[in-house]
C-alpha cells in the first residue's frame, strides 16, 4: 500500500491520477535542448565560413603584394623609366602592362585577363588564376627654374590584383613609385 493513502474516509491510489504531465515537461525540455543545440550548430557553421573568407582574402592579398613588388622591380629595372620622353609616349619598355593614365577600369575582370601583365612566380596551392599587374606613368614635377631641365621627380602608379582560392576572392592594390632623378 505504498501508493495508496486514506483521505476522508476513502483509500485513495495517487498512482492512477497522474496526468502525463512529466511526460509533457520532458518533451519541452526535449525541444528546447534541440533549439539550442541547432542554433549553436549553425553559429559554428557561420564562423567557420567566416575564417575561409578571412584566409581567402588574406592569401589573395599577399599575392596582390607579392604582384605590386615585382611591379615595381621591373620599373626600377628598366633604363627607360626614367625618361620622361619615353614614359609620356608609353615607351619604357615594359609592354602592355604599361597604360596611359586612367585609361582602364580596374573593376573590369576582362580588361585584367586581356590586357595586364601576369606575375612570374609560384602561387600558394590552390589558386588557379594569374596575379596581374599595370603600370600607368602620372607625372613629372616641373622645373624649378622655367627653361632648364635638370633632374626632377617622376611618378608611376602600379595596380596590381592577386586572386585567392575562392573564385570570389581578388584584392587590388596600387602603389605610387617616385625617381628622383628623371630627365
Amino acid at each position: 500500500m505504498g501508493n495508496t493513502v486514506k483521505e476522508n474516509g476513502y483509500f485513495i491510489n495517487y498512482r492512477h491520477k497522474q496526468q502525463g504531465v512529466v511526460l509533457a515537461v520532458a518533451l519541452i525540455m526535449l525541444v528546447l535542448i534541440t533549439l539550442l543545440g541547432m542554433s549553436a550548430m549553425r553559429s559554428t557553421i557561420m564562423e567557420e565560413r567566416m575564417a575561409s573568407n578571412s584566409r581567402n582574402d588574406n592569401i589573395a592579398f599577399q599575392l596582390a603584394e607579392t604582384t605590386l613588388r615585382q611591379a615595381e622591380a621591373n620599373l626600377l629595372a628598366d633604363p627607360q623609366s626614367t625618361s620622361i620622353l619615353s614614359a609620356l609616349s608609353q615607351s619604357v619598355g615594359l609592354g602592355a602592362c604599361e597604360i596611359a593614365l586612367n585609361s582602364e577600369d580596374f573593376t573590369d575582370q576582362a580588361r585584367w585577363n586581356a590586357l595586364a601583365c601576369n606575375y612570374v612566380g609560384t602561387a600558394d596551392a590552390g589558386i588557379t588564376r594569374a596575379a596581374h599587374y599595370f603600370i600607368e606613368f602620372v607625372r613629372a614635377e616641373p622645373p624649378a627654374v622655367l627653361g632648364t631641365s635638370p633632374p626632377r621627380n617622376c611618378y608611376y602608379r602600379v595596380t596590381a590584383r592577386g586572386y585567392g582560392p575562392d573564385i570570389n576572392s581578388a584584392v587590388t592594390l596600387q602603389s605610387t613609385y617616385k625617381f628622383n632623378a628623371c630627365s
